[in-house]
Parts: structure tokens; sequence; C-alpha cells
């Protein structure tokens, strides 16, 4: 009965198995992000003049106590009036109001907070490409008793991770042998 049939077509099953479970091997990317809070300082100082759009006269009792001296001079005076205004945790307002002969006479604003702003960085390091190789070797044949053949050989490995050899051998009866091979990666892990 002859072999060689059955062996050739377990090689070509071995073959095709092989090359559909071997991917071609892409170069793996790492990715880091980088986050920075960076504080945009305020500080600005604002002074106006404020317009008046309603005038509204409260009578002053008369009594024995009250002079005239005593109400020029609370007429007369300045009083400054300061309110502070406070945003969260960015900073705070304040609003300086000075009223002269019951007129708000200026209103000065001073600003002072920071605006977060969020800046993102994201650097993709891409992996290096694998490089070609090539190595020197041999093989040694025999069976229990004898050592029947030596063969020196050449491997190649692309950036593929494909393995390709190249072999030449001699018999100790004197016979020169060539060998080809082909190798792929096999991936087990998904």
């Amino acid at each position: 009965m002859n072999k060689i049939p059955y062996i050739v077509i377990v090689a070509l099953v071995v073959v095709i198995i092989l090359m559909r479970s071997c991917g071609n091997v892409d170069s793996k990317e790492t990715t880091y992000v980088k986050t920075d809070t960076i504080y945009k300082e305020t500080k600005d100082t604002i002074t106006k003049n404020v317009k008046v759009f309603s005038v509204k006269y409260v009578p002053v009792k008369e009594t024995i106590f009250t002079s005239v001296d005593t109400c020029n001079k609370e007429y007369n005076r300045q009083t400054v009036y300061m309110d502070t205004i406070t945003i969260d945790s960015i900073g705070d307002i304040k609003i300086i109001d000075t009223v002269f002969q019951n007129r708000l006479g200026k209103r000065t604003i001073f600003k002072d907070y920071k605006i977060p702003l969020v800046t993102k960085t994201i650097t993709i390091i891409e992996a290096q490409q694998p490089n070609r190789q090539l190595y020197i070797g041999g093989n040694l044949f025999g069976d229990r008793r004898t050592l029947q053949m030596i063969t020196p050989g050449l491997l190649y490995k692309d950036r593929k991770d494909r393995v390709y050899q190249l072999n030449v051998g001699v018999n100790f009866d004197g016979t020169l042998t060539y060998g080809l091979g082909a190798y792929w990666k096999i991936n087990l892990k998904k």
C-alpha cells in the first residue's frame, strides 16, 4: 500500500490549519492621557459713576434735638459701603459703593477669581517595528544507533514573524540533500 498520498494530505491539512490560525502581527500602540488643570487668574478693577433713576424724599421729623448743623453734617458725610460676593471656590468679587449728599457717587468693582481651564494631552506611542533577523545553525538526523545526516542551514525571520529555512545536508554515504521550510507564528491568545 502506497502511504505517500496520505502523508501529503496530512501535510497539506497541517499547513492549512497553521495558515488559518496565524495572524499578522500588528504593531501595538500605547496611549497615555494626561489631564492638567490650569487656572486663568483674573484681577480687575472697574470704577464707574452711577446714574440715578429715581429720587424719593423722606421727610425728617423736626424735634428739639435736631439742629441744622447735624443735618448738614449728615448730608455732607461720605459713606462707603462694601460688599463681597463669593463665587464657589473660584474666587470673589468686591463691590465698593460711595454715597455722598444722599447720592450714590461711585461704584468700584474688584474682581479676584481664577477660572479653571482643563487641558487634555493625549500621547500615542507606537510600538517599534520588529526587525528582520538572520540565524545560522544546523540539524542532526539519526535513529537510536547511528547518526545519519548533518544539515547546516540558515533561518530568516521577517517583520511579520514568519520564518523561512534553507538547509543543505550531507548523508554519511555522500549524498547531498537540500531543504526548504517555512514557519508561521501561532497566536494562542485571542
